[in-house]
């Protein structure tokens, strides 16, 4: 009972603070490589990715901006600090980096935690990885009037308070 207890306040206490970087340079993620298909970076495609209601966006300003808020809400409605790092107290920040295919579809996924113990690290990383693969399908983006596959990367900072 009083394990239970604790668990929960602990839960309670578990704040994910993502850091969300995207500003006209995307960071490059040394320790993740991605195959070797062309594409062409997220901070440089000329129409980027969207997700279902960005579609009436004016300008790449709008689409870029409306991508991010819905990428916020997407990682905060399906984050859950995994049980073993809440009982360890483990805290990172993980990489990620990954392709919207010209389906529109999450391809290629990679994920690289950092500030967290090597041992420990899997366990952020696949936390980071399911919420991605859980993203839904995007109207793909173009570049030079064609359709390409577009990377795109965020950090994911995970901190209990």
């Amino acid at each position: 009972m009083i394990e239970n207890t604790i668990k929960i306040k602990l839960k309670s206490r578990a704040l994910l603070f993502f850091i969300f970087i995207i500003s006209l340079s995307i960071t490059s993620f040394e320790n993740i490589s991605l195959a070797s298909e062309d594409f062409i970076e997220f901070e440089v495609t000329e129409v980027v990715p969207l997700f279902k209601g960005c579609d009436n966006s004016n300008s790449r300003k709008e689409s870029v901006e409306c991508f991010n808020k819905k990428m916020m809400n997407h990682i905060k409605r399906n984050f859950n600090y995994p049980e073993e790092a809440l009982e360890k107290r483990i805290q990172g920040r993980v990489d990620v980096s990954f392709i919207i295919n010209q389906s529109g579809k999450v391809e290629n996924i990679k994920a690289n935690a950092s500030n967290v113990k090597d041992s420990d690290k899997k366990i952020l990383e696949i936390e980071a990885t399911r919420i991605v693969s859980l993203l839904p399908k995007f109207t793909p983006g173009m570049h030079k009037g064609k359709i390409v596959n577009v990377k795109y990367g965020l950090p994911i900072v995970f901190k209990m308070m």
